[in-house]
């Protein structure tokens, strides 16, 4: 990512497995006992252990169920939320939220101001260590960062329309935010190697941001930038937006305000060619992800085809090719296990 000479691509699942398919896979011969990764000698980030989540958690609830959905609270944000029993991971419906207004916010608040007390807590000196002897790359992910974060507790609509209705309360709640996620990572940012600082937003659908770089100046920037800084004065090279969707219109300012980094660069939206990418902005743009989940159904030619069109980046450096969505149930092992070592049989 750095540009410096290197032999090995390394191969990494930037993206969750779905757990229908990991139970698919058992079935047509990965081991029970050993997860992709270990199996086919794929490369590893390893994630730092820090959370932002609630404490206490809200409470879990049942609201329906039967041999295909389950309706039920999401602990982490109190959203009640609708979820397909083939894939237990992914919601397909949101169905009420926390947050509607400013006071709804003050009610909930606590239970992440909680998280600051744990602080205190933390040995930050002993993740350090090992996290530091690891030998993998270090990744520090902020799940959610802000755009997460306001559609997770106030639902799509009341986000949205909150930017201009009640702008004072998402200034409040991303103040809030960033200051918590300044206060749990600076520490470990002072005493550990950290290569790439991911913020986790999935802001953009198919053709747009779902947010207009105004609204994004006016609301993430001032927070935003403080976090940024502090990556940088440790020494963080790699800042990455994590997101799917087209966001190429917001590029250019990502950029001028230290993000250098995107995946998983869905193909399939409108503009997020990585090779396109690469000539509009050059190598200060660098960029993981760009293979379409598509052609892992499509059989060995149709991933060959897709992974010759990025081996200009691959040669070029700033980047990894990766698939740019979960692996859903649909694809075979065999395919999964083709991908993979097409990839690691690449020299640079």
């Amino acid at each position: 990512m750095n540009y410096l000479p290197t032999d090995i691509l390394p191969v990494i699942a930037f993206e969750p497995y779905e757990k229908t398919a990991i139970e698919r896979w058992r079935n047509e011969g990965l081991p029970k006992d050993s997860t992709p990764e270990d199996y086919l000698g794929m490369a590893r980030m390893i994630k730092a252990p820090l959370s932002l989540g609630p404490r206490p958690v809200f409470e879990n609830k049942v609201f329906y169920e039967d041999d295909e959905i389950i309706i039920e609270t999401d602990v982490n944000y109190g959203a009640k939320v609708k979820k397909l029993k083939s894939a237990p991971s992914m919601y397909y419906g949101f169905m009420e939220h926390q947050i509607k207004t400013r006071e709804d916010w003050k009610r909930i608040k606590y239970r992440y101001e909680n998280r600051l007390e744990t602080i205190a807590g933390i040995d930050y000196d002993s993740i350090a260590a090992e996290l530091n002897a690891s030998g993998d790359p270090v990744k520090l992910e902020l799940f959610p960062y802000f755009f997460r974060l306001g559609f997770y507790l106030m639902g799509m609509e009341n986000f949205m329309i909150s930017f201009y209705e009640q702008p004072d309360l998402i200034h409040e709640m991303f103040s809030f935010w960033n200051d918590l996620a300044l206060k749990m990572t600076m520490p470990l940012m002072k005493k550990a190697k950290i290569d790439i600082l991911v913020l986790a937003e999935d802001l953009a659908y198919n053709n747009n941001p779902h947010i207009s770089p105004e609204i994004y100046k006016e609301f993430w920037l001032p927070y935003q930038d403080l976090l940024v800084k502090q990556a940088r004065d440790y020494n963080i090279n790699n800042i990455c937006l994590w997101s799917a969707g087209d966001f190429d219109i917001m590029i250019p300012m990502l950029m001028e305000h230290g993000i250098n980094c995107i995946w998983p660069v869905e193909r399939c939206s409108k503009n997020m060619d990585p090779v396109l990418l690469r000539k509009k902005y050059g190598r200060d743009l660098r960029m993981c992800g760009g293979v379409p989940k598509s052609c892992m159904t499509l059989g060995f030619d149709a991933i060959d085809r897709e992974i010759e069109k990025l081996m200009p980046l691959v040669h070029e450096g700033g980047f990894i090719p990766a698939l740019d969505d979960m692996v859903s149930p649909e694809v075979p092992w065999e395919n999964y296990k083709y991908y993979v070592r097409k990839l690691q049989s690449i020299r640079i």
